[in-house]
């Protein structure tokens, strides 16, 4: 029998550049409300739950009807949060957790599939995906997480820098090397409860990255490649974009084939 796979959609209140990031409205709907609809609707996730430390986003939570657990507001990163919830007796049976950015609205059922398949099937302790940088000015944009994979589809590095650097030429889109990181993230039980035991390391203080920290404590990371996705929601100009895709989608989508 295949693992049991839970999505835990944290959605903290705070937010620096898009104020009450869970609650903006886009489409006539909460962020928060489009990204658990699209983890709905892939089949691969046996539950999804949205872990918050919002009072109010809880109560939003559960009028567009998704299951929701108030978890503790000190908690320094998203992955604390998701680990809370898979320590609920409730989910010990599920082996697999998979950590979906509560800001990845067009979230890819390809995506997941690739990032639960490196840890479930592939011997990973981690899993993630990244997808082809499509241009020069995606590349340099900081907000654009690049990642670096070894021949072993590992990930070596996480940062917001133009990455690599291409010393005699200009880089090459579509060879495949220069990736943009995709928000999710599986996990075995086991290594979920080692990375937020782990102090928070200088990488990960340095560009705000909480990926850095397991990569800095020798964990080890499969990094799949997917297709390309719309990023996801981190300014105004990020939810402008979004409205415009997603207006006329107005139901959950079906579920996805695993």
């Amino acid at each position: 029998m295949s693992a049991r796979v839970l999505g835990v959609v944290p959605a903290r209140i705070g937010s620096s550049r898009l104020p009450r990031k869970p609650l903006f409205p886009i489409a006539g709907r909460p962020l928060l409300e489009w990204v658990w609809r699209r983890a709905m609707g892939i089949a691969v996730f046996d539950a999804v739950v949205v872990a918050t430390d919002s009072a109010e986003v809880a109560d939003a939570c559960r009028g567009f009807g998704a299951e929701v657990r108030l978890t503790d507001p000190a908690h320094p990163s998203g992955t604390d949060r998701v680990a809370e919830v898979a320590g609920d007796p409730e989910f010990a049976g599920y082996e697999v957790i998979v950590n979906v950015q509560g800001d990845e609205p067009f979230l890819r059922a390809e995506h997941a599939g690739a990032a639960i398949g490196l840890v479930r099937d592939g011997g990973w302790e981690l899993g993630t995906v990244a997808t082809p940088i499509r241009g020069h000015a995606e590349w340099l944009e900081p907000s654009v997480v690049k990642v670096v994979r070894g021949d072993d589809g590992g990930a070596l590095l996480f940062t917001r820098a133009p990455v690599p650097h291409p010393r005699d030429a200009e880089p090459d889109f579509a060879g495949g090397t220069y990736l943009r990181h995709v928000g999710l993230y599986a996990y075995r039980r086991d290594a979920l409860l080692r990375w937020v035991a782990l102090p928070e390391g200088r990488l990960e203080q340095i560009e705000k990255l909480e990926q850095l920290r397991p990569l800095a404590a020798g964990m080890r990371m499969g990094v799949a490649v997917g297709p390309p996705a719309e990023g996801g929601i981190d300014t105004p100009a990020d939810a402008e974009r979004a409205e415009r895709l997603l207006r006329n989608e107005s139901t959950p989508p079906e579920r996805a084939a695993e």
